[in-house]
C-alpha cells in the first residue's frame, strides 16, 4: 500500500476533527458566553464548524478534495474565529481545543491550497478518480484512531465538555475553570 493511499482520507478526517472542536467551543461560547460578543462569535463559529464538517463529508464521499476554494475559506475563517473567541472571552476558552482546531484547520487549508495551485497550473489535482478508488480502509482507520486521540481530549477541554457528567479534565487544559 502506498503512503498516498494510506493518507488519502486524512484531509476529510482533519476537517471533521476541526469542525467537531469548533462546534464544542462555539456551544460553550453560546451557552456560557459572558456577553453578546462571545455569543456572536460562538454563533459564527458554529456555522463554520458545520460547514467544515460538511466539507469533510463531501470530500470523503468524492474520494478527492471537494471544492478546494471552500476548504481554504472554511479553514481561514475558522482559524480567525477561534482566535477571536480566545481574545473576546479568554475565561471561557481553553488553549488546547483552540490549538487542536487551528492545527487541523490549517492542515485542511494547506492541502486545499496545494490542490488549487495544481489546478491553476493545469495539473490534475491528486488524487485522481482512479487513485481515489484505491483509498484504503486501513488509511481511514489509522487516521480515525489518530484523530480520536487528539480530538477527544480537545472536546473534553471545551467548556461544555468539561461540564459533562463524569468529566475529569486535566486542569492544565482548563485554566480558569473550576476543578472536578
Amino acid at each position: 500500500m502506498s503512503p498516498s493511499a494510506l493518507v488519502r482520507s486524512w484531509p476529510a478526517l482533519a476537517a471533521w476533527g476541526a469542525g467537531l472542536v469548533q462546534l464544542g467551543l462555539s456551544a460553550g461560547a453560546i451557552v456560557k458566553g459572558a456577553d453578546a460578543a462571545d455569543r456572536g462569535i460562538g454563533t459564527l463559529l458554529a456555522t463554520v464548524g458545520a460547514a467544515t464538517l460538511a466539507w469533510g463529508m463531501v470530500t470523503l464521499a468524492k474520494g478527492r478534495l471537494a471544492t478546494p476554494r471552500s476548504g481554504v475559506a472554511v479553514s481561514l475563517v475558522g482559524i480567525i474565529l477561534l482566535f477571536a473567541l480566545m481574545l473576546v472571552g479568554p475565561a471561557q476558552v481553553s488553549i488546547y481545543p483552540v490549538v487542536v482546531a487551528a492545527v487541523l484547520s490549517l492542515a485542511v487549508g494547506v492541502v486545499s491550497a496545494v490542490a488549487l495551485r495544481r489546478a491553476d497550473r493545469g495539473r490534475p489535482s491528486r488524487p485522481t478518480a482512479r487513485a481515489a478508488a484505491r483509498t484504503s480502509i486501513g488509511g481511514l482507520i489509522a487516521g480515525a484512531f489518530l484523530l480520536a486521540g487528539v480530538v477527544t481530549p480537545a472536546l473534553a477541554a471545551t467548556p461544555i465538555g468539561s461540564d459533562a457528567p463524569g468529566a475529569s479534565v486535566n486542569e492544565v487544559f482548563m485554566t480558569g475553570h473550576g476543578g472536578h
